[in-house]
């Protein structure tokens, strides 16, 4: 994210500039993707107790205003409903789910926020802990979703 791209992104999509639709070019395939998709898969380590910086970037991407959400009188309301969110999370130590875990609250919240409600957490957490049995509790989780 740049000054520039947080400009354009702000900027009535009818009075972009050449240079502003290039900054967003990315951002806007990402987002046109997940609108293409019916299901999303995402799949990532808790990295000190939250997401890792480049599924953070990717959030930042696809957060996006009148694209994503909206604002109402009522708040704000996502757009991407009528979707399926699969987050597999995996952990050294960190409980996914516990007090510490900041990682699949957040994930849920983003998530629901652009309208992606049907969210199922995977846990293939503690594999320092619990070694094998965290992998194969993992799988069991994925045979029932």
């Amino acid at each position: 994210m740049t000054e520039d791209w947080v400009h354009a992104n702000f900027t009535d999509e009818n009075e972009r500039t050449d240079a502003q639709k290039a900054e967003l070019a990315l951002s806007d395939r990402l987002v046109d993707e997940l609108i293409a998709a019916d299901t999303l898969v995402i799949g990532t380590p808790i990295y000190n107790f939250s997401v890792p910086a480049s599924l953070k970037a990717w959030i930042d991407m696809i957060a996006r205003a009148r694209k994503t959400f909206q604002y109402t009188a009522n708040g704000p309301e996502g757009l991407l409903t009528g979707k399926k969110a699969y987050v597999l999370i995996a952990s050294g130590g960190t409980e996914v789910g516990s007090d510490i875990d900041f990682a699949s609250g957040y994930l849920r919240h983003i998530l629901g926020f652009v309208g992606i409600t049907d969210v199922t957490i995977v846990a293939a957490d503690q594999q320092m802990m619990k070694g094998e049995t965290a992998l194969n509790e993992a799988l069991a989780d994925v045979a029932v979703s």
